[in-house]
């Protein structure tokens, strides 16, 4: 049966940020590009971001500097003056996306459900995606296509991104790099997401003596997440690989390609193994794996989110908002090293490495 798509010619979507999203946000625009090969689609986006992604073919990226907020806004501005849009699809909550959306022409300004709306989104928009029950973020991005009929059973799940370092380049660039290894990225940009360091480092050293894995540890050049790193090292018996705060963006996306997997909390480094095919030991308790998880691999994450909700707020699931955080500072201890291993165990008995 031929899908009754609306017709449109020229598409805008609005979502600057995060890293995370932003790899969330990939079958979205694959999906729309599939279905609307003929159109102008201009995507509104982060400069970090867009030093992720690179280029799509088939999309413009127009950037927005965060960094120089009041001249990137007078810039957007003008690059979009005189520009009019079938639809705009703001897919970002925030009071930085509410302000770009009003330099955006567009009759059709398609936003949040008011159960996801915040920060006087739903203000901005004249169309709503329908409210649903607890969804991943990359089912509830898809869900904006609805409102130009393209069915669920064309979406496309793909999480191409172009690999700017390949192996040869990343193994001569980390001369200490072993060819099996697997990545620990052990902190979020939030630290109450961060496990316990003692059970990071009896984890790491499991996984090296007992399947002979280089442990390469990962982190941005922020001083606590080096510092967080020292700690775990410190407390380990194995000899890891310490690279923390030496990987730029596509240093980190070539190492996660070219690993074994990833340990780690709820953090971009996780979309990005998504994003490289590969599988994730993600430890959640903050944010669940059923909004926020690896796509791809939920089934090796271990999640606490649900327990601490009950343990530290007294709510059910069902009484939490989308995005509810739980930030006490004790929910990631609720996840035993024990857990781990039996995940890093079930991941060995069921892919063999070679």
């Amino acid at each position: 049966m031929q899908n009754n798509k609306k017709k449109v010619d020229n598409i805008c979507v609005l979502r600057t940020s995060s890293l995370g999203d932003i790899c969330h946000m990939l079958p979205f625009i694959y999906t729309l590009k599939s279905e609307y090969p003929k159109a102008k689609i201009s995507w509104i986006i982060g400069k970090d971001e867009v030093n992720f992604i690179d280029k799509i073919s088939g999309v413009e990226f127009i950037v927005f500097d965060k960094n120089k907020t009041i001249k990137s806004y007078f810039d957007i501005s003008k690059k979009l003056k005189n520009i009019s849009y079938d639809i705009l699809f703001i897919m970002q909550v925030s009071l930085r996306a509410n302000l770009i959306s009003l330099f955006i022409n567009s009759n059709t300004k398609v936003g949040y459900d008011s159960q996801r709306s915040s920060d006087l989104h739903s203000i901005f928009s004249n169309k709503k995606i329908k409210s649903s029950s607890h969804s991943h973020v990359v089912d509830v991005f898809l869900s904006f296509l609805n409102i130009l009929n393209i069915e669920k059973n064309n979406f496309i799940y793909k999480w191409h991104v172009p690999e700017k370092i390949s192996k040869q380049v990343l193994f001569e660039k980390f001369t200490g790099l072993k060819e099996k290894y697997f990545v620990l990225s052990p902190c979020s940009r939030s630290s109450n997401r961060n496990w316990i360091i003692s059970r990071y480092a009896e984890v790491g050293d499991y996984i090296t003596n007992k399947f002979g894995l280089q442990c390469v540890f990962s982190s941005s050049s922020n001083i606590y997440e080096k510092n967080f790193v020292n700690e775990i090292i410190n407390q380990m018996k194995s000899k890891p690989l310490n690279l923390s705060g030496s990987t730029g963006i596509h240093d980190l996306l070539s190492l996660i390609k070219n690993s074994e997997f990833l340990i780690s909390p709820d953090s971009g480094p996780i979309h990005l193994a998504t994003c490289a095919g590969k599988p994730v030991i993600g430890l959640y308790g903050v944010t669940n794996t059923v909004r926020a998880g690896p796509y791809n691999s939920k089934e090796l994450c271990i999640d606490k989110y649900n327990i601490a909700l009950s343990n530290f707020t007294g709510k059910k699931p069902s009484e939490a908002k989308w995005r509810y955080k739980n930030n006490n500072k004790d929910v990631m201890a609720l996840i035993s090293t024990k857990e781990v291993i039996e995940k890093i165990d079930k991941y060995f008995s069921e892919r063999r490495i070679s």
